[in-house]
């Protein structure tokens, strides 16, 4: 007689993820809950997500394989993207920037994802994207942008300091793009870009694997390199300050490259090393082996570009599409410079060091 095989549940996910405190709170299991019409699952307003009742719990195993530190159906993906450790797959490497001065005047580095959408948007290949828009003091939300307006607005990590500081209780860089996925369903919104985290965009492409709701309104996938996100409140703030000699009030602008960069309004700048920065890390990050983003079509960041310049890792023959057709219809640009190798084996050295030592770090953590 052969035995039932019963599919892990929510309840697993609490025991094997939550309880051990590495939930990234990526919404991944809320948005693709089978059970989501039915509000089995939610996200909370501080730490992972609960039940909000469990009696619709339709235990079909969704939301613990969709998880991205499950690491269920990687197997799958792996051969899929064709993975290589700490680095992935990658068609093209490669440094640009947005042509327009609006989107480079707000962009962290060079605006090439902003350029990219922008591209999207005008030729009608999406109907709008998955991003975060600032909103108050360091806080940044989920936003669905459908025009350029809406992505220049997006663009950039730029802070508004109109409201005080001093009343920021916790400050967590992290922003749950994928919990609106869910509220597309049903919509006309068909084709969607979303710009995300390793663990997000990992949580995508299992719902693809899986051809679940809602896998069929995400067109592109844009990634963003991510050493990782930080989560702190007051006491830890003022830690920093002091020892750093600075005040979160006077921060202007945040870019991640080499160190942690933070832009003062008096114009200086301060450089912060990532090592002194593991206690202020969200716990899930240190579980986390994933840098550079390998399953996304393409992956961004600053890390190996001169400043207001992009790196841009193209992965898959969509994001080598569409990257090519932003390039030749004049939404980005590359330096002249970029035709010489070593420039691009210089960049790709940086991305495959700290990939390394991202993976190395998730062992550590995971032997722990």
């Amino acid at each position: 007689m052969v035995s039932e095989v019963i599919p892990k549940s929510f309840e697993d996910l609490i025991k094997e993820v939550h309880d051990k405190g590495i939930c990234g709170e990526c919404g991944g299991c809320v948005s693709f809950c089978s059970a989501a019409e039915l509000k089995a699952i939610e996200m909370s307003e501080s730490g992972p997500p609960v039940y909000s009742n469990k009696d619709n719990c339709l235990h079909c195993g969704l939301c613990y394989l969709v998880c991205p530190q499950t690491w269920v159906l990687n197997e799958e993906l792996n051969e899929r993207f064709n993975y290589k450790v700490s680095i992935g797959n990658r068609k093209k490497i490669t440094s640009s920037q947005s042509t327009s001065e609006e989107i480079r005047a707000r962009a962290t580095d060079g605006g090439v994802v902003t350029g990219i959408l922008s591209y999207l948007l005008d030729r009608n290949l999406i109907k709008g994207a998955l991003v975060s828009k600032k909103e108050g003091p360091f806080n940044r939300i989920p936003f669905f942008a459908t025009t350029k307006e809406d992505l220049i607005e997006a663009a950039g990590s730029h802070f508004d300091i109109t409201q005080q500081v001093s009343g920021l209780e916790h400050y967590d860089t992290f922003i749950p793009t994928i919990t609106k996925l869910k509220k597309l369903v049903g919509t006309d919104m068909m084709d969607i870009a979303v710009v995300g985290t390793p663990c997000q965009i990992h949580s995508i492409r299992k719902m693809q694997e899986l051809s679940i709701l809602p896998a069929h309104v995400v067109k592109y996938t844009l990634g963003l390199f991510c050493n990782f996100n930080f989560s702190f409140d007051n006491e830890a703030r003022k830690k920093m300050e002091d020892k750093y000699g600075f005040s979160f009030n006077d921060v202007e602008n945040m870019n991640i490259k080499e160190d942690l960069i933070l832009e003062l309004k008096t114009g200086e700048t301060i450089l912060i090393e990532f090592e002194d920065l593991n206690d202020i890390a969200r716990p899930a990050c240190l579980a986390c082996r994933d840098f550079s983003n390998v399953y996304a079509d393409i992956s961004f960041g600053g890390l190996g570009s001169r400043e207001k310049f992009t790196t841009a890792i193209i992965r898959t023959d969509v994001g080598e599409e569409i990257y090519n057709n932003a390039l030749k219809e004049g939404y980005i640009q590359e330096p002249i410079e970029l035709n010489i190798s070593v420039k691009k084996s210089e960049m790709l050295a940086k991305v495959i060091s700290y990939g390394k030592r991202k993976f190395e770090r998730y062992k550590q953590n995971i032997k722990n």
